[in-house]
């Protein structure tokens, strides 16, 4: 797994591997002396070394998750938006339920960038602890005392599920599960990537209501962590997908907006 760092958007430009691969053939010729820096336009070296010199803004991370039932044309969406988003270099956290989530791991398998799946439990619709040798997906199983920001998967979980009393025992490891997803996606080295917005889609575009299903918890638990959702189900509130729009970074709101011109906002 490693990254290549990319926009698309309208006017895509380069891919990040054709940019490395240029980058990579101008050092070999420069090391070799069949190029050398005075035949460049000065303007485009000092260009170089300025954007070699200046500090890299480090990877962060978004959620992508959703309903089983998401509609196919949303799926669609949701893994080219994935695909996009990846190659930019934003890892992804997910939950690797059937839909929504695995349509997002879809189109984030098709780059270079981190992919994390969070699980209730060992074995979870087919996904084992650790990073997958082949897929290169780190899988984390969550436990309860593990924190974001300060506040145990635990509290969050029991605070945003109005009777978890009466859950049981898988019951409460999944929604366990849809809080570790909000806490971030693992880099290459391990370090947690921060989840700085989540791309989601229930039946009732909310957080709340009986329509609003698993995925509502972890939306009322971004909320209460300041992560902001965008839900692209068409019944969203009109004005709450454009506060969060405005909330996210550029390229992710770019990505979403090319893919689904019919958002609610």
């Amino acid at each position: 797994m490693n990254h290549n760092p990319s926009t698309r958007s309208a006017d895509p430009g380069p891919s990040a591997a054709a940019t490395n691969d240029a980058m990579r053939a101008l050092s070999r010729d420069l090391a070799a002396g069949t190029i050398r820096l005075a035949d460049l336009d000065p303007e485009l070296v000092e260009e170089l070394r300025a954007a070699l010199e200046e500090p890299q803004p480090r990877p962060v991370a978004y959620a992508g998750v959703g309903s089983r039932a998401t509609p196919p044309e949303v799926l669609a969406g949701m893994s080219d938006a994935a695909q996009a988003l990846g190659d930019a270099g934003f890892a992804l956290s997910t939950g690797g339920a059937d839909g929504a989530d695995k349509a997002f791991e879809a189109g984030a398998l098709r780059t270079d960038a981190p992919v994390t799946v969070h699980t209730p439990w060992p074995g979870y619709n087919g996904y084992r602890p650790g990073r997958d040798p082949e897929s290169d997906i780190d899988v984390v199983h969550p436990r309860a005392g593990d924190a974001v920001r300060g506040l145990s998967f635990l509290h969050l979980a029991r605070k945003h599920h109005p009777t978890w009393d009466r859950c049981r025992r898988g019951a409460r490891a999944l929604f366990l599960r849809n809080v570790s997803i909000l806490a971030g996606a693992l880099d290459d080295d391990g370090t947690v990537l921060p989840v700085r917005a989540v791309i989601a889609w229930n039946p009732n575009g909310s957080a709340h209501g009986r329509e609003a299903g698993g995925t509502g918890h972890t939306l009322r638990v971004a909320a209460e962590l300041g992560i902001p959702v965008v839900n692209l189900s068409e019944r969203t509130p009109p004005g709450r997908n454009a506060d969060a729009l405005a909330a996210i970074p550029t390229v992710i709101r770019r990505t979403i907006l090319d893919r689904f011109a019919d958002l609610p906002r």
